[in-house]
């Protein structure tokens, strides 16, 4: 009997990958690849808060006043959301451009 890979055991039937994956290996491999996914999404996150309350804390006076700041100071020019809502939006990129418009002594 031939193998198959995932692959095209979805092109062949109209299954997507990972169930196809399923089938051929185990709902384990599946559930490992959605487990390692959900890792890097949080893990980019994480990133993201740290790379914010790192240009934060200066100016917060410490580590904790810059959390607070964080998940509770509205930004006005980014619709009114906290930064911590715009990191879980992806738009990091956003919020460290407002920072580093008022670094440069630019307006809030």
């Amino acid at each position: 009997m031939p193998t198959f890979s995932p692959d095209t055991m979805a092109i062949i039937l109209p299954l997507s990958i990972l169930f196809a994956a399923s089938l051929l290996f185990g709902v384990g491999l599946v559930w490992a690849r959605f487990r390692d996914r959900q890792m890097q999404v949080c893990l980019q996150l994480e990133r993201s808060a740290q790379a914010i309350l790192d240009q934060i804390e200066p100016w917060a006076g410490s580590q904790a006043a810059a959390w607070e700041w964080y998940q509770t100071y509205p930004i006005a020019p980014l619709g009114g959301q906290t930064a911590e809502q715009l990191v879980a939006q992806g738009r990091t990129h956003e919020v460290m451009v407002y920072l580093a418009h008022i670094r440069q002594g630019g307006y809030a």
